[in-house]
Formats: structure tokens, sequence, C-alpha cells
């Protein structure tokens, strides 16, 4: 689920920061300051994903590796 949403997330994020916006039938932000709020929005829906990755990966708890047991 959490990949998914990151990587939706980052074709939204590029649209929202390099398309234009300028014509009369776009409905999108018109400034750059209302990019960034738009921007600011969106960004704990990837924030939040690398962050859980980040402890997943890096988390002793989460990478306990099974000892076998010597016959």
């Amino acid at each position: 689920m959490f990949s998914a949403t990151s990587t939706t997330l980052v074709a939204i994020l590029a649209h929202i920061l390099f398309h234009d916006f300028s014509g009369p039938e776009q409905l999108g932000p018109q400034t750059q300051r209302e990019r960034l709020m738009l921007l600011s929005v969106y960004m704990p829906y990837l924030l939040i994903p690398l962050l859980i990755l980040y402890t997943m990966l890096y988390n002793p708890h989460y990478n306990h590796v099974e000892k076998r047991k010597r016959k």
C-alpha cells in the first residue's frame, strides 16, 4: 500500500510542479505560492511511507535474522 501511494505521488508532484496551468480551461495552481501550498498538502503522503521504510530497514527489531540451531 505504501509503495503504491509513494509511486503515484511522484507523478502527482511532478505534474503540480511542472505543468503549465495558465490556460483558461486549466484548473490548478496559478502562482508559485499556490504550487508550494498544494505540495505541502501532498508531502506527508510521501514522507510518512519513506520514514516507515527507513525505520523498517535500519531498526534492528525488524532486521532480526534467525539463527539456525546447530545439530
